[in-house]
């Protein structure tokens, strides 16, 4: 049996919700006010959700770790980031009022994302014996 590769998933998520929380915070906030904008912006996020699945499961590889673990490590590792950083932190998003509801918002849709696609890609299944 493999080792988990929670704790390696889990250190990558908050890694990578800290870069997205800074390049969000590059963002006008008309972009995420303006209908047409942050529905570019919902793609570009949805989008994104293969590729976090492929990066979780190649750190498990190059760990020698369980990827299943790794792949929901790194979801859990992001989702307590964000969470903790909306409640407590709101300004490293550069946003507020309506604009900081719409990241809130795109941040979730980022992790039904990367679920999603975590399920279809089979990432949520353990290797067979």
């Amino acid at each position: 049996m493999q080792k988990s590769g929670f704790p390696w998933g889990f250190a990558v998520g908050v890694v990578v919700a800290a870069v997205f929380a800074v390049i969000i915070s590059l963002i006008p906030a008309g972009v995420f006010t303006d209908p047409v904008g942050y529905l570019v912006l919902l793609v570009v996020v949805f989008i994104a959700g293969p590729p976090t699945v492929w990066m979780l499961r190649a750190v498990a590889g190059n760990r020698g770790v369980e990827p299943v673990s790794a792949v929901v490590g790194g979801m859990t590792g992001a989702l307590l980031f964000d969470g903790l950083a909306l409640s407590y932190i709101p300004g490293l998003y550069g946003q507020t009022g309506e604009a900081l509801t719409a990241v809130a918002t795109m941040l979730l849709v980022a992790f039904a994302a990367i679920g999603i696609s975590a399920h279809f890609m089979g990432a949520l299944k353990p290797a067979s014996a």
